[in-house]
């Protein structure tokens, strides 16, 4: 949960990581352009960080790699750490790594590792 008077512990928690719905879902709607109010299971969207991680630990999505943590990102950093700019690809680049660990996805020990 974010730091309710922390800026930069809600900026990092509005980072949108892409999901896939394991159930229909009604009530919902997340593209605004549709008439639907519904998502199908298997509907893939990204959703805020806070948003995904709810989600998330009620089994109702399941949450997929965000782009600042994709596999060239870990190999450039492999390479030569020093050299990787981690602010333009996510200004809250360790705190929203931090954030993500604790939920024991794939990517949680590349985080770790990071530091």
């Amino acid at each position: 949960m974010a730091n309710y008077y922390d800026i930069d512990d809600i900026l990092a928690e509005e980072e949108f990581v892409p999901v896939v719905f394991r159930n229909a879902v009604n009530g919902v709607k997340i593209d605004e352009s549709t008439e639907r109010g519904y998502v199908e299971q298997g509907s893939k969207a990204e959703l805020p960080f806070w948003l995904a991680r709810e989600l998330h630990l009620r089994h109702a999505v399941s949450m997929s790699v965000p782009a600042c943590f994709n596999q060239k990102t870990r190999l450039e950093m492999q390479a030569d750490a020093a050299c990787v700019d981690l602010r333009s690809r996510c200004p809250y680049f360790y705190e929203f790594g931090c954030k993500l660990a604790p939920l024991g996805v794939q990517w949680s020990q590349f985080v770790v590792g990071s530091f």
